[in-house]
């Protein structure tokens, strides 16, 4: 029997509370109180022992032998996609704010509306204001993004 080491081992599928999942444990505790019964296992093979434990019980809930990785990580990490949304939603509300400026009227839709409520504009000079502002924003994340991307680079050569 070949052995897996603990890094290389595929990780298991996290299990959801079902009712099922009750008997299915009690008979896996069972089952391990008769095999480690009299015996003096050190760490390692206690936690094999473990795993292959919670190898059977996944299977046994899933129904399937094959192991899913619980998700699949992202490549990019969280802060950079967190600066990202917020770039496309400066980006979508400039724009709006943009359209309200160009067309010079009254904001009829309720998009309108509440982009103007959220940023207090009442006369042109705020509404210019603030425009100006979220091009500054804009440009301060993607300056932020770009330098990330030359550091990886740098660090990280493709």
């Amino acid at each position: 029997m070949t052995q897996i080491e603990i890094d290389t081992r595929p990780r298991l599928q996290k299990i959801q509370n079902m009712f099922k999942i009750k008997a299915i444990m009690q008979t896996a505790n069972k089952a391990m109180e008769e095999i480690l019964d009299g015996k003096d296992l050190n760490i390692t093979q206690l936690y094999r022992l473990i795993y292959a434990a919670a190898t059977v019980i996944t299977e046994e809930i899933n129904g399937t032998g094959e192991y899913k990785l619980e998700t699949q990580r992202s490549e990019i990490p969280p802060w950079v996609r967190r600066i990202r949304e917020s770039t496309n939603d400066i980006r979508k509300e400039l724009s709006a704010l943009v359209e309200i400026k160009r067309d010079n009227r009254k904001a009829q839709n309720i998009k309108r509306t509440r982009l103007l409520k959220k940023y207090n504009i009442e006369k042109e000079e705020n509404l210019n204001q603030v425009i100006e502002e979220l091009k500054q924003k804009d440009s301060a994340k993607t300056q932020r993004l770009s330098r990330y991307r030359k550091r990886q680079n740098q660090v990280l050569p493709k």
